[in-house]
């Protein structure tokens, strides 16, 4: 067992995923969107974007700490539940069409839903952390690095719920048959 690497997770799921970087084109695409958006059409009209942008960070340091315990309550009832459908997806591999195998082993359901979860809750604690960082930064920063900001947290926004929908519809698939 590997102690103290807390990344290993994020390591992991990078190496075993094909086609990996389709699953960051559509964050990418939104916050590259976003970001023209609030240049092309500057609604500065009477708002304060400190206030905003800071009301803004708030919110999101509220839900993310709502996601990473959903994460977490979800990686308890997986590793803690043993019946017929964990079993299930101990045992049942995954195709190698989407997946790669790890240490040159065929991975099973239940290891690319753990490492799913378990990446999904690392991103949204570095995600926290930027966030935290975020309400010093606007102390220093011009008002106009807001939106560059804005646009880095809707891409994180938007790939952390990427992958919970994914493994929303992973854990939901697992209880039907082929």
């Amino acid at each position: 067992m590997k102690q103290g690497f807390v990344f290993l997770p994020i390591f992991d799921y990078i190496k075993t995923r094909k086609r990996l970087w389709k699953k960051f084109l559509f964050p990418l695409f939104v916050a590259i969107g976003i970001l023209v958006f609030a240049f092309v059409f500057d609604v500065k009209g009477g708002l304060n974007i400190e206030s905003v942008f800071s009301n803004f960070v708030n919110i999101q340091i509220s839900a993310v700490a709502i996601l990473i315990s959903f994460s977490m309550a979800i990686i308890t009832i997986l590793v803690s539940a043993d019946n017929e459908n964990i079993r299930r997806l101990k045992e049942e591999k995954v195709s190698n069409l989407n997946y790669k195998p790890l240490n040159r082993e065929q991975l099973s359901l239940f290891q690319v839903l753990l490492t799913n979860i378990s990446y999904n809750v690392l991103i949204e604690i570095i995600y926290l952390i930027i966030l935290i960082g975020y309400i010093f930064l606007q102390l220093i920063l011009p008002s106009g690095a807001m939106k560059y900001l804005t646009a880095i947290s809707i891409f994180f926004i938007m790939h952390i719920l990427q992958t919970l929908m994914e493994c929303v519809t992973q854990m939901y698939l697992t209880f039907w048959k082929k």
